[in-house]
C-alpha cells in the first residue's frame, strides 16, 4: 500500500491542489446529503409530534438524551436561531424551506465536484504519461538492452490506466465512504448506539473476508498483466519485422504463434475475473444482510418505545447511505492485488536511476583520440568482450575497424558515445578521460551512423533536420549531397517532403542508410563514427560517399566500421579485431603483406570482385 501511494504522488506531482479540492468538494457535497437525510426526522418528528416541547427540544419524550445535540443544532439552522417553537408555528413554509435549500446546495456541491474530477482527470491522465516517458527517455542505454519494448508499452497503457482509475476512482470512493461513515455513524450513535451496531454487525466479516481474497486476486491479475505484455511484445515485434513476415511467407505461421500468447492471456484473464465477479457478487449478501437486520431491529426498537418512526427511518436511510459506499470500499480492496501489481511494475521503472548527461567537462574536441589498454565487460558476463585495445587516432584522419562478426567492432562506438563506459583500461579524447566529458556534450561532437538507421515516421527533411535543428534548407541538400541521396530526394514526387514513413519503411535499406548519414553530416560533428551503415549501399555510392567525406572538411576524424576491403583500404589506419582483441593494424599496404585475417578477407574479397 505505502509503494501504491508513493506512485501516486510521484504521478500527480504538479497537481496535488486541483486533487485534493476535489476530495474538499466531495466532502462538503456529503455534507449537503447527510443534512438533507436528517431533515425528513425532522419533518416526521415535526409533523407527528403531540408530545410537549420540554426545555426548548422539538424531539419526543422517548428520544430525550438520544439525539438531543444533534437535532437542536439542526432546529437551530434551519429557523435562524428562532428555535423549536417557531419551527412548530411555521413548519411547512420552514421545511420546505430547508428541505429546497439544502438540495440546491447539494446539487451545487456535486456539479463543483464533478467538474473538478473531470478536470482532474484530464490533467493527471496527461501527467502521468509525461512522467514516465519523461523518466523513460532519460534511462541509460544498457536499461533498454535488458528490458523488451513490449513490457514497457505495457506499463505506460495499461498499468498507468489501471493506477488513473484509482486516483480518479477508488480513491474518491474511500474519501467518500470515510466521510459518509463517520458522520452516519456518529448520528446513529448518538440516536441509537445498539441500532447501529447491529446494523453494522456483518461489516468487520465483510472486510476479513475482501482482505482473505486481496493476496489472490493480486496473483491472478499480475499473471494477467505479465501475459498482456508477452501479447503486446509479440505484436511490436511483427509490426517492426513486416517485411521479413512477408518475405519468408511466414504469415500463418506468426498468426499461429500469436494465438498461442492469445490463448495463455484469455485463460488468465478469465480466471482473474471469474474471482473478481464471485467476490462482487457475494458480497451483495452482506450488503442487503445488513439492511435486514436494520429494519428488523428497528421495527422492534420502534414497537417497545425505545426509539420513534422518525428515528427508525432516519436509522434505516443512514444505514442504506452507508453499506453501499462500504461494499464498494470492500471490492475496492479486493482489486488492490491489481493496484499494487500496476504499481509495482511502474516503480520498477521510476526507481530506475536516469543517465546523468549534464555533469562532466565540456572541452574543445578537435578528434585527438587515444585508446590505452581499454576493455569493458557486461554487468552480466563473466568476461569481457574486448580486451586491452590500445591505438592512437590523431584529429582529422580516417581509422576503419575490421573484424569477425562479434569481434568487438560496434562496441568500439558504444564506448566512444558513452552508452557504455569501458570498465579497465583508459580512452582519452584531446587529453581528457573519457568518461570526465559531460554526456550531452560528447554526444554532440561525436556521432554515429548506425547500420540499421532509425528513421521517425517524419518527412526527408525533418529526418536530416533532428541533428540540427537550426539548419538551413540549403545545408540539408548540401548534407544529402555529400551522402550521395539528393538525386534520389529529388526522384519523389515530394522531393524532401516526402514522408519516409514509420521507422522509413518506404526507403529501401540503401536509402535510410544514406538519410542518416546526410543527418550526421548536418550535425557539424568534429568526430563522426560510420558503424558497417555503408553496408547497403553498392560499392560505387560507397566510394563517392567516402570522397565526398573527404572534402568536405579535413579536420574531421571518422571511424569506419566495416567488413569491406575496398571501404577500408584508404584509411590512414586500419585495426582489426579478432575475439576482442586487437590482431593488426597498419595501412592497407602494410597489411595486405602480412599473414593474418586482412589478408585472407582482401584475398578471398579481390577473387569475388
Amino acid at each position: 500500500m505505502k509503494k501504491l501511494l508513493s506512485t501516486c504522488h510521484r504521478l500527480i506531482k504538479g497537481h496535488e491542489l486541483v486533487y485534493y479540492l476535489s476530495l474538499v468538494a466531495q466532502v462538503l457535497m456529503i455534507f449537503s446529503q447527510v443534512f438533507s437525510t436528517f431533515l425528513i426526522k425532522v419533518l416526521t418528528d415535526t409533523l407527528n409530534s403531540t408530545a410537549q416541547i420540554e426545555q426548548g427540544m422539538l424531539i419526543a419524550n422517548t428520544d430525550i438524551g438520544k439525539a438531543q445535540y444533534v437535532e437542536s443544532w439542526v432546529v437551530y439552522v434551519i429557523t435562524a436561531g428562532r428555535g423549536t417553537q417557531f419551527l412548530l408555528d411555521n413548519k411547512v413554509l420552514v421545511l420546505v424551506t430547508a428541505l429546497l435549500v439544502t438540495a440546491v446546495i447539494s446539487a451545487l456541491c456535486s456539479l463543483l465536484r464533478m467538474g473538478l474530477r473531470a478536470y482532474v482527470a484530464a490533467i493527471i491522465n496527461g501527467s502521468m504519461q509525461l512522467v514516465v516517458f519523461n523518466h523513460l527517455e532519460r534511462l541509460p542505454y544498457s536499461y533498454y538492452k535488458k528490458n523488451k519494448s513490449g513490457d514497457l508499452i505495457q506499463t505506460c497503457t495499461r498499468d498507468l490506466d489501471v493506477i488513473r482509475k484509482f486516483l480518479i476512482g477508488d480513491a474518491s470512493n474511500f474519501n467518500y465512504t470515510f466521510w459518509m461513515v463517520v458522520l452516519c455513524f456518529s448520528i446513529l450513535m448518538s440516536i441509537s448506539s445498539t441500532l447501529t451496531l447491529v446494523s453494522l454487525s456483518l461489516f468487520p466479516l465483510m472486510f476479513i473476508y475482501s482482505f482473505l481474497l486481496i493476496k489472490e486476486v493480486r496473483k491472478r491479475y499480475r499473471a494477467t498483466d505479465d501475459s498482456e505484455a508477452r501479447m503486446t511484445d509479440k505484436i511490436s515485434e511483427n509490426l517492426a519485422a513486416v517485411r521479413i513476415v512477408k518475405a519468408f511467407n511466414a504469415e500463418q505461421y506468426e498468426i499461429s504463434s500469436f494465438k498461442n500468447y492469445l490463448d495463455d492471456y484469455q485463460v488468465k484473464f478469465l480466471s482473474w475475473r471469474k474471482m473478481s465477479a464471485f467476490f462482487f457478487s457475494s458480497s451483495d449478501v452482506f450488503v442487503f444482510g445488513s439492511k435486514v437486520l436494520s429494519l428488523c431491529f428497528g421495527i422492534y426498537l420502534c414497537y417497545t418505545g425505545e426509539i420513534n418512526s422518525g428515528t427508525l427511518v432516519l436509522s434505516f436511510l443512514f444505514v442504506n447511505m452507508m453499506v453501499w459506499p462500504l461494499r464498494d470500499v470492500a471490492t475496492s480492496l479486493s482489486n488492490m492485488g491489481q493496484y499494487i501489481a500496476s504499481s509495482d511494475r511502474i516503480l520498477l521503472i521510476l526507481d530506475e536511476p536516469i543517465e546523468d548527461v549534464s555533469t562532466g567537462l565540456t572541452p574543445a574536441i578537435k578528434g585527438d583520440i587515444v585508446f590505452d589498454h581499454a576493455g569493458f565487460k557486461y554487468d552480466d558476463a563473466d568476461s569481457e568482450v574486448i580486451h586491452d585495445i590500445s591505438f592512437s587516432v590523431k584529429a582529422g584522419s580516417t581509422v576503419a575497424i575490421m573484424g569477425k562478426t562479434g569481434s568487438g567492432k560496434s562496441t568500439l562506438s558504444l564506448l566512444l558515445t558513452r552508452l557504455y563506459d569501458y570498465t579497465s583500461g583508459s580512452i582519452k579524447v584531446d587529453g581528457v578521460e573519457l568518461k570526465d566529458i559531460q554526456k550531452s556534450y560528447l554526444r554532440r561532437n561525436i556521432v554515429p551512423v548506425l547500420q540499421d538507421p532509425f528513421l521517425f515516421s517524419k518527412s526527408i527533411s525533418q529526418n536530416i533536420l533532428m541533428a540540427n535543428k537550426k539548419a538551413s534548407k540549403d545545408e540539408v541538400i548540401r548534407a544529402a549531397r555529400i551522402a550521395s541521396v539528393h538525386d534520389t530526394i529529388m526522384n519523389f514526387k515530394e522531393g524532401y517532403d516526402t514522408p519516409v514513413g514509420e521507422k522509413g519503411m518506404s526507403l529501401s535499406g540503401g536509402q535510410k542508410q544514406r538519410v542518416a548519414i546526410a543527418r550526421t553530416i548536418i550535425s557539424n560533428a568534429p568526430v563522426i563514427i560510420f558503424d558497417d551503415s555503408l553496408s547497403a549501399v553498392d560499392t560505387e555510392t560507397d566510394l563517392a560517399i567516402r570522397q565526398n567525406l573527404k572534402e568536405l572538411e579535413q579536420g574531421t576524424t571518422t571511424f569506419i566500421v566495416t567488413h569491406r576491403v575496398s571501404t577500408a583500404r584508404d584509411a590512414d589506419l586500419i585495426v582489426v579485431l579478432e575475439d576482442g582483441r586487437v590482431s593488426e593494424m597498419g595501412t592497407h599496404d602494410e597489411l595486405i603483406k602480412k599473414p593474418g585475417l586482412y589478408q585472407r578477407v582482401n584475398d578471398i574479397q579481390s577473387k569475388m570482385a
